[in-house]
């Protein structure tokens, strides 16, 4: 990591904390919750933000050794950590003209369609390689895969499209296994079966984060866990059985009285009611702090809930600090936006969206400091 000079460290407002022993001990339940034989780790947009070059090492300690990027740009940055033992394999598969990339770098594709497959097949003849591949079998998320008619096809063709590479395994891509009791996913789980059966045996992966939980059926010979290793809860409906790993912590810049009835922010849309004290912390829609946490989000001090007020603008937020008890905040004091009390799906839900939002939103002003506790 780089460290900057004394003077940079006091002139940052915000510190954002990763846990890498947190990491390790979410990879840890993994892998012990999931009964098959691989569990692989999803390190894509830069690990969700969090820094792929310093945590793909710590996965690697645990065991890891198949790590799922979605582009090829993403796989050439890995290179130097992953130098003595583990693979790479790319979800958006070999586009036309990447093909030497992958074969001369050892990375594995994910081939989404009949046509990749055939050129694969055919690269892997040229060059007299066998290379490994992953086949991506779409059964419900219409998104990347093969098509129900392309593995028709397959299965008619497969002495002539599977020859020449070795195939990696099939994989899948639940759509729903975050909602319990949502059928689809056993729906899924049986088309990808049927499908398995009709095709070359070779290694199969259906569990991400939430589907390792759901069923042990689904536990087949690799899994691909992304957000549950970065402290997201796959399983919204109980206790996240994940250990949280970031801290996110900002300063007050600044703490004012207002009296009713004035409003804060930009627009006006939060107008005090009482005498109140507000509190305008260093963080913003720039620092991937979104902006629809207006007037919906909140922190935790001391044990104490303190809502925003106001809209978020690009650098700042406003929160009602009236109600805290105790001795008064200052500018410079830091206080946590995130934590194990307020945690990635936490503020999503305040935002109307998801963790991985917010993760991967993280932004660059932040100095970001790896811990082991």
């Amino acid at each position: 990591m780089t460290v900057l000079p004394a003077v940079g460290r006091a002139a940052e407002c915000a510190e954002l904390q990763i846990n890498l022993k947190a990491v390790a001990d979410n990879y840890k339940t993994l892998t012990k919750r999931y009964t098959g034989r691989t569990c692989a780790a999803v390190v894509k947009a830069n690990a969700y933000g969090l820094g792929a070059e310093t945590i793909v090492p710590v996965l690697k300690k645990q065991g890891c050794r198949l790590f799922f990027v979605a582009q090829a740009n993403e796989a050439a940055e890995l290179f130097p950590v992953l130098r003595g033992g583990g693979r790479i394999a790319v979800l958006n598969g070999v586009l036309p003209g990447d093909e030497e990339f992958f074969i001369e770098n050892d990375v594995i594709p994910v081939l989404n369609d009949l046509e990749q497959i055939e050129r694969w097949s055919n690269l892997c003849r040229e060059y007299e390689r066998p290379a490994p591949a992953f086949i991506h079998l779409d059964t419900g998320m219409s998104r990347l895969g093969l098509t129900p008619h392309d593995v028709s096809n397959l299965v008619d063709r497969y002495s002539s499209l599977l020859y020449g590479f070795e195939k990696a395994g099939y994989m899948t891509h639940p759509v729903a296994a975050d909602e319990a009791g949502n059928p689809v996913t056993k729906e899924q789980y049986d088309l990808f079966m049927k499908w398995y059966r009709r095709l070359p045996p070779a290694p199969r992966g259906f569990c991400n984060s939430s589907a390792i939980f759901r069923n042990d059926d689904y536990h087949l010979e690799f899994c691909r866990p992304g957000i549950a290793l970065w402290g997201g809860n796959p399983t919204p409906e109980t206790t996240n059985p994940m250990r949280s790993v970031v801290n996110l912590k900002v300063k007050v810049l600044q703490v004012r009285e207002i009296d009713e009835p004035q409003t804060v922010g930009y627009g006006g849309t939060w107008q005090a009611k009482r005498k109140s004290k507000i509190a305008t912390l260093a963080v913003g829609y720039a620092d991937g702090w979104l902006r629809s946490l207006s007037n919906s989000g909140k922190l935790i001090i001391k044990g104490h809930e303190v809502p925003y007020v106001g809209r978020v603008s690009m650098d700042a937020i406003t929160v009602d600090i009236t109600d805290l008890p105790g001795k008064t905040l200052k500018a410079g004091d830091m206080v946590s936006l995130l934590d194990d009390k307020m945690t990635v799906d936490d503020v999503a839900s305040a935002a109307g969206t998801i963790g991985y939002e917010i993760l991967t939103s993280l932004g660059h002003r932040y100095r970001r400091v790896y811990t082991e506790s």
